[in-house]
């Protein structure tokens, strides 16, 4: 069996583990890897006498029989450079086993000596692929299908030597917001055990348990450690919200995540479109992780028309794997605009929505009342730039390796992999973060920025040899961060959600430069609607009449 993780990984959320689709066919890698376990068994345990010269036995069956596996028409050929390093290097780790074996003074368990080896060299593929243990793996699928609680927060991924994971989002009335847990803490601690030597799947694993047990964690916070208790319980997360902008006839929707009903409450926004009497709608996608692919797509087909491309996957090689296309017609039936927000924390399913209603708003959609132009722009800074593909493959003992195997590209052959979306319009959020958030958006605010990321060069060039990781970025300093930090969380805590909410849109910059622009648009379709009759004249159009952090020409006058 072979399972597709098509979801987001930037973001691991604590509430669920999604297990999007899963393929019911043998895995040729997995079958492989039961047949080395095989031979190895056979050859570890013959007993006492046999032991010390174990490792040795299985290296020589092994290329014993790569050699009788090796094509005639290619004999005299030397092997291909990768098979080469195998060999000699999956004889030098045997060597190595086998003299710890019989040298070491120290008695060595075997079993968690290769299992740590193989965790510790798997991350070193890529910045999303990983091993599990028996036990990793076994909590993984039990937590993915059974009823478990979590504490309400949303998490950021973590290579397997890194010491904390940091805290994106914390869900509000949720059990860790409840015991004191905010967004920019890193957790350091879990029940007493350090998390270095732990992938973010077996972190995310243990902070989710039995609803109404405790958990006890410690974070970093302001780089000081604070230990917090937190009783576990059913997280109902709040995946969306709606607001309507009275005053300006404009419609706000945000999506958390793609969940099962996020097309239903998408088209709901449309039909409002459509009657005319709305401006226009605001999508917000910002810290959206991405989600089930298949929602996504759901969402696509409410804009362009029916089996209208949205992504494909393609391998190593090159080649196509799978085609997702939309399955419905399209319900957009007005010129209304409709205004997407991308951050950098717009991930996986949400950046490939965002950049394929990007490249289908410089077409025409065909309707029944004929052509007309999606009247699609993106706001925001550049997205996450998550394009890989994770399965995650049974192998022999129980463990099991989550490797990256695809790329997504988006119509036109455009791959979104470390590059992300860029906006129609560059609008700069306008707040002092924390020095925990800048930390997070600097650390982890891009694929690029994590360790062992597949590069752009590969992503055009195809596989090549590993490169050593650049330099961490340095950690910036926020002396401004303590001000008024009493008074503003007591005022923060007696506000509820919705006032919450309210209160972040009327001071959200790149909300009110979005509804700017669709009043600005408004005017101008009632007063000059020929500068504004296509995706590409109305771009136009904003781009001259309306300011935004993209790059302006300025002269001194004289």
């Amino acid at each position: 069996m072979k399972i597709s993780f098509y979801g987001p990984l930037l973001c691991v959320s604590i509430i669920f583990l999604a297990v999007p689709a899963v393929e019911a066919s043998e895995s040729v890698d997995v079958q492989a890897s039961k047949n080395v376990g095989k031979s190895f068994a056979r050859d570890g345990s013959s007993g006492a006498k046999n032991q010390k010269m174990s490792m040795f036995k299985f290296w020589k069956r092994l290329k014993k029989n790569s050699k009788k596996n090796e094509d005639p028409a290619d004999s005299g050929k030397p092997a291909p450079k990768p098979a080469r390093d195998i060999f000699v290097w999956f004889k030098t780790y045997a060597e190595v086993i086998g003299l710890v074996e019989r040298k070491a003074f120290r008695s060595v368990d075997f079993s968690n000596f290769i299992q740590d080896s193989l965790k510790s060299a798997v991350q070193q593929v890529d910045a999303h692929s990983s091993f599990f243990a028996p036990d990793s793996f076994k909590q993984v699928m039990e937590s993915a299908t059974g009823e478990f609680g979590g504490i309400g927060v949303s998490v950021l991924t973590k290579a397997t030597d890194d010491e904390a994971l940091a805290i994106l989002e914390v869900i509000d009335g949720g059990p860790a917001a409840k015991a004191g847990l905010k967004g920019g803490d890193k957790i350091v601690e879990i029940e007493g055990e350090k998390l270095k030597g732990l992938s973010a799947d077996e972190v995310v694993t243990k902070l989710k348990g039995k609803p109404g047990s405790k958990l006890s964690v410690k974070v970093l916070r302001d780089k000081k450690p604070k230990e917090f208790t937190i009783t576990r319980d059913i997280i109902k997360d709040q995946t969306s919200m709606c607001f309507f902008f009275k005053d300006q006839g404009i419609y706000y929707l945000s999506l958390k995540i793609f969940a099962q009903n996020s097309a239903q409450q998408v088209s709901e926004l449309l039909e409002k479109a459509n009657d005319g009497q709305c401006k226009g709608v605001v999508l917000d996608l910002r810290r959206n992780p991405g989600g089930t692919l298949d929602s996504a797509i759901d969402v696509a087909g409410l804009f362009v028309p029916k089996k209208s491309l949205v992504v494909v996957t393609k391998d190593n090689k090159k080649q196509v794997i799978s085609e997702y296309r939309t399955s419905s017609e399209p319900l957009l039936k007005s010129d209304r605009p409709i205004f997407i927000l991308i951050d950098n924390f717009t991930a996986s399913a949400a950046e490939i929505l965002a950049g394929t209603l990007q490249y289908y708003s410089q077409k025409s959609v065909q309707t029944e009342e004929g052509t007309q132009p999606i009247m699609v722009f993106l706001v925001g800074v550049p997205t996450f730039g998550k394009g890989s593909v994770q399965e995650v493959i049974p192998i022999s003992n129980g463990c099991a390796l989550k490797l990256t195997t695809m790329l997504y590209y988006l119509p036109g052959d455009i791959s979104i992999q470390a590059r992300g979306i860029n906006p129609d319009f560059t609008i700069k959020p306008r707040f002092i973060p924390t020095e925990e958030m800048k930390w997070i958006t600097e650390m982890y605010g891009k694929e690029a920025s994590l360790k062992n990321h597949i590069t752009v060069d590969e992503v055009q060039k195809g596989r090549k040899d590993p490169v050593d990781d650049d330099d961490e970025a340095p950690v910036k300093k926020d002396k401004d961060q303590k001000k008024d930090k009493k008074k503003k969380q007591k005022d923060e805590e007696e506000k509820s959600w919705e006032e919450k909410q309210k209160e972040s849109l009327s001071q959200d910059v790149q909300v009110q430069a979005s509804i700017n622009m669709i009043n600005l648009l408004a005017v101008a379709r009632k007063h000059i609607p020929d500068q504004i009759s296509s995706h590409e004249r109305a771009l136009k159009f904003l781009k001259e009449n309306y300011v935004t952090d993209d790059s302006v020409t300025i002269e001194k006058v004289k």
